[in-house]
């Protein structure tokens, strides 16, 4: 069966259409949507759990370092993971065309990589980290896999997600997550402090337990996935040939104007990343901020990434993704300008310097939570049925642009000052702000069709 294509262009409305969508799918969603609501949650929320146990910002770079003492290896881990999960999106999104069910081919790849960090565990618990060169191959392979099978995890868990959640309860759904994660990560961070401890295990079984809690996670996730129900929805008999696959990603990218204007405000506001890992250093070496601010910072960060989730997922219920989107970007430009306050004017650290400081991660929190409630979920929406995979996969492709403006903020630093790395972060997060004003919007609450208590 030839599944429906529409190229949303300047003379469509939006609104009318993915409302119109909505609504004639909810009568085959609303039989399991309870269900798909509990499976996608606790899914969800057990698979962000198993990633704090591999954080590729902290534990990670911690775990290579202690064992090669490099810091090029420690480099290589987030490019590393944003190659593997980004660049195969768009080819597994063609290969899934014609597939239906998508569910099983998640279910697939979850058994292939999300052992992979409680693969690793056992082998340095059997001795492997007295073999550094080995264990450092053998960690990059396992990671690797693990992104490359995220990639195809991410392609059918949107596209599932799309079909099985209604368009008016997913902004509920994924801020619900957020918050519930927030509040189990705090727990997680608590729990990984005290194994990397001075009076903690030893090197390397305080990391056996740290990868076997992150390989535990991650295959509880995929338990509660197995209980989601994916709705039937006609796809394309044929694979068409990827000639043509390219030629209706460059439709997309040419006719769907609402796309295009979410990709430019994405990779404009991906510009935080000049900054992003340089808060820190410039707080606790050129502020003079106590030590102790680190861990303030962090959990600042946990606590607004979990409030601002479950304050977009109503925000977007009730007014619309557009506004998550501006302003998680306005927050995010509050970033640089306190760092500016505080090159220029300072504040001593017994004037609560390291509180107002904390800010800065308040904000990268906020919006942090705002990239799948927000961004993710405004891609999803604009995808006409039957083409979400390859909507998700041509958007988190094209924005793995965004991965290179830490080395170049690095860069920036190297060559000029904090003052004008910060300058030039503010002003471009600024013209991201100005860009996400013209987002039209994807639905109006008050047009939406009423939908009565799904059945139990």
């Amino acid at each position: 069966m030839q599944k429906p294509t529409t190229n949303r262009g300047a003379s469509h409305d939006p609104t009318i259409e993915t409302e119109r969508e909505s609504e004639l799918r909810q009568s085959d969603i609303l039989p399991h949507y309870r269900r798909n609501f509990l499976a996608f949650l606790g899914e969800l929320t057990l698979f962000s759990v198993g990633l704090v146990f591999a954080s590729t910002t902290t534990v990670l770079p911690d775990f290579v370092s202690r064992l090669t003492g490099s810091a090029v290896f420690v480099g290589l881990i987030i490019s590393l993971s944003e190659g593997a999960w980004r660049l195969p999106q768009l080819i597994f999104a063609y290969l899934l065309t014609n597939k239906h069910p998508k569910k099983p081919w998640l279910t697939r790849a979850g058994m292939v990589g999300r052992p992979s960090y409680l693969l690793y565990a056992i082998a340095l618990g059997l001795g492997l980290s007295r073999l550094p060169t080995l264990g450092l191959a053998l960690f990059f392979l396992l990671h690797c896999l693990f992104y490359i099978n995220l990639a195809l995890d991410s392609v059918v868990w949107w596209d599932v997600f799309g079909k099985a959640i209604p368009a008016p309860k997913r902004g509920r759904l994924l801020g619900l997550s957020t918050a519930v994660r927030g509040i189990l990560s705090v727990g997680a961070g608590y729990l990984i402090a005290r194994l990397l401890a001075e009076n903690g295990p030893s090197f390397p079984f305080n990391y056996v337990v740290i990868f076997s809690l992150s390989g535990f996670f991650l295959l509880l996730s995929l338990t509660s996935w197995t209980f989601i129900v994916e709705p039937e929805e006609p796809v394309e008999e044929k694979r068409p040939p990827w000639k043509n696959y390219l030629s209706q990603l460059l439709g997309i990218l040419r006719h769907d104007h609402a796309f295009r204007r979410l990709l430019i405000v994405r990779l404009l506001a991906g510009f935080d990343g000049l900054a992003l890992g340089l808060y820190v250093l410039f707080g606790l070496k050129e502020l003079g901020l106590p030590p102790t601010a680190l861990g303030l910072f962090v959990g600042v960060q946990t606590v607004g990434n979990a409030l601002a989730g479950a304050g977009f997922g109503m925000l977007s219920e009730r007014v619309g993704i557009d506004w998550v989107i501006r302003l998680a970007t306005a927050t995010s430009l509050t970033a640089p300008l306190v760092a500016i306050a505080f090159r220029l004017h300072g504040f001593a650290d017994g004037s609560g310097g390291s509180i107002i400081y904390s800010w800065i991660f308040l904000a990268i929190g906020v919006f942090r939570s705002a990239h799948a409630i927000g961004f993710s979920n405004y891609a999803l929406e604009l995808a006409p049925t039957g083409q979400r995979g390859t909507y998700i996969g041509l958007f988190n492709t094209i924005c793995g642009l965004t991965v290179v403006w830490p080395a170049v903020g690095g860069w920036m630093l190297e060559v000029t000052s904090y003052t004008t790395l910060f300058v030039v972060t503010a002003g471009l997060l600024s013209v991201a702000c100005v860009s996400s004003l013209w987002l039209p919007p994807i639905r109006r609450p008050h047009l939406l069709p009423r939908v009565g208590t799904p059945p139990r």
